[in-house]
């Protein structure tokens, strides 16, 4: 079900108002009102059987050049059916929109799931990796960055002696820390 009313005023000229025929919902809506040209008023009315069961905010609204206003529509019960009326230009254009309000549908709490998803996919499957050996290509392939993890460290470890600053010492731990964690995690 649709949970938006698209309206769009001045889109073919001043206080033109484009909207489908007809709206269906299972509960509470939002009207937007698209303003294709120069700014407008808006009147919004429900008609008697649609008040019964859904409530607007605010009936008049300013809506901006080049703006979209989003008026929520609140319902109370269901079913019911009647006409949304619209109104720009202090009543220059008018139009109505069948409104069905339907009976909320039960929901499931289960999800359907597609007989296809227990099937095996195509492919080859992968082989798991063996405990924490690595190989020589591996160790290889990471080789120039653990040389420049190193070359980090020596530059921030040198630059903290050559300032005499504890923070740059603290940094060059932060990244021997680091380093150490990423060798782990490569190597594994």
């Amino acid at each position: 079900m649709s949970e938006t009313v698209s309206v769009h005023v001045n889109r073919d000229g001043l206080h033109h108002i484009d909207v489908a025929q007809s709206f269906e919902t299972d509960g509470s809506f939002t009207i937007a009102l698209k303003n294709h040209g120069a700014p407008i008023h808006a009147h919004l009315h429900l008609d008697d059987d649609l008040s019964e069961v859904a409530s607007l905010g605010a009936t008049n609204h300013y809506v901006k050049a080049k703006d979209i206003r989003h008026v929520p529509v609140t319902v109370h019960d269901a079913p019911a059916h009647g006409k949304l009326k619209i109104v720009t230009g202090y009543g220059a254009e008018t139009t109505y929109v069948d409104t069905n309000i339907l009976e909320p549908e039960e929901r499931s709490s289960s999800i359907p799931v597609d007989e296809a998803l227990s099937k095996p996919q195509g492919g080859r499957p992968t082989e798991p990796r063996q405990g924490s050996k690595s190989t020589q290509s591996d160790t290889l392939k990471n080789l120039p960055l653990v040389l420049l993890g190193l070359f980090a460290l020596v530059l921030v470890v040198g630059a903290g002696f050559l300032v005499d600053n504890g923070v740059a010492l603290f940094g060059g731990l932060v990244v021997m820390i680091g380093l150490g964690v990423a060798t782990y995690f490569l190597t594994r």
